[in-house]
């Protein structure tokens, strides 16, 4: 498998409406709109962090009961949003990242 293959499998969008992100304190950011092994994409406010910057987000999945709070690293702001790259994602965490990947991967939304 390539790299451009092995991304294309790494990176699920997700429908509209299907998971959040909040801050660690509860005030929502935004949608989630892409998810991956490495990290995520919420179309948000851009100037809410600077790249470089660590911080504490929750994912929300009301569908699946899932609010995991995730460390995570600012890695590019564009006009739409912010990219994100998970720092020491622990095993609960990654389990439930995985739960949203394949559920999205699985229903064609990618």
């Amino acid at each position: 498998m390539d790299k451009a293959e092995k991304r294309k499998y790494e990176r699920v969008s997700l429908p509209e409406g299907a998971a959040y992100l909040e801050t660690a304190a509860g005030k929502r950011l935004g949608p989630l709109r892409v998810i991956g092994q490495g990290g995520m994409f919420c179309e948000c406010d851009p100037k809410l962090y600077r790249t470089g910057q660590i911080v504490v987000l929750r994912i929300m999945v009301p569908s699946e009961g899932i609010e995991r709070n995730i460390n995570c690293e600012v890695r590019y702001t564009e006009e739409k949003g912010i990219g994100f790259a998970f720092d020491d994602l622990g095993p609960d965490s990654a389990v439930e990242v995985g739960v949203i990947i394949g559920k999205y991967y699985a229903a064609g939304n990618n």
